[in-house]
């Protein structure tokens, strides 16, 4: 299922989809919501130093096997 970032809860996994609605292979897990960035987080799970900061209209693919 396919959801907006600002949809979700702190602690669900997501993979990113691209514009042509096809999932990303890299598994994220949500994060927090920086203000001054006004970005969410989503840390890497392979990877415990490496996050990214997407919108929260970002769209990401949840409901998947991990």
């Amino acid at each position: 299922m396919i959801r907006k970032v600002k949809e979700l809860k702190q602690g669900e996994f997501v993979r990113r989809v691209r514009k042509d609605g096809t999932p990303m292979s890299k598994v994220y897990c949500k994060d927090v919501y920086d203000r001054s960035l006004k970005r969410y987080w989503l840390d890497d799970t392979e990877d415990i130093s490496k996050a990214i900061a997407v919108r929260p209209d970002t769209l990401v693919l949840v409901g998947f096997t991990y």
